[in-house]
């Protein structure tokens, strides 16, 4: 029985010291889509036009949302384009509202970030129509 004891109170410390947390070990949670979506939406609203694209990416952050289609990252997607005016366009888009259930993450659920030469021009759902 002191044996027993001893194993557990053995157990006990050693799970307590270990050196890894949830996060280093890769454990950590994803956010609900509905938390990521507010999360997002609330950020938006600190972005200014002449951010540079490294500030963007660290004002909105790089939560993810697992969901049934699979893991919704920050940001949701990326697409790039030379616009009207042959300059390059990169759209950064974010997860600003959550689906409705039994349906896939699309792009109506985001809106982009529009960049040009990695510097804000525009945000919000067409933003990027005006370049196109």
């Amino acid at each position: 029985m002191r044996a027993l004891g001893v194993v557990i109170v053995s157990l006990v410390l050693f799970a307590c010291a270990g050196g890894t947390s949830r996060k280093d070990a890769g454990l950590e949670e994803h956010l609900t889509l509905a938390e990521l979506a507010a999360s997002n939406q609330s950020k938006v609203t600190q972005l200014s036009v002449g951010m540079s694209k490294t500030d963007v990416i660290s004002l909105m952050g790089a939560q993810t949302s697992k969901t049934r289609d699979g893991v919704v990252n920050n940001p949701w997607t990326v697409e790039t384009m030379v616009g009207k005016d042959g300059a390059q366009y990169e759209a950064l888009y974010y997860i600003i509202r959550r689906n409705q259930p039994f349906t896939p993450v699309r792009k109506s659920l985001a809106t982009a970030i529009v960049l040009r030469n990695g510097k804000v021009v525009a945000w919000g759902e067409n933003a990027l129509e005006r370049y196109k």
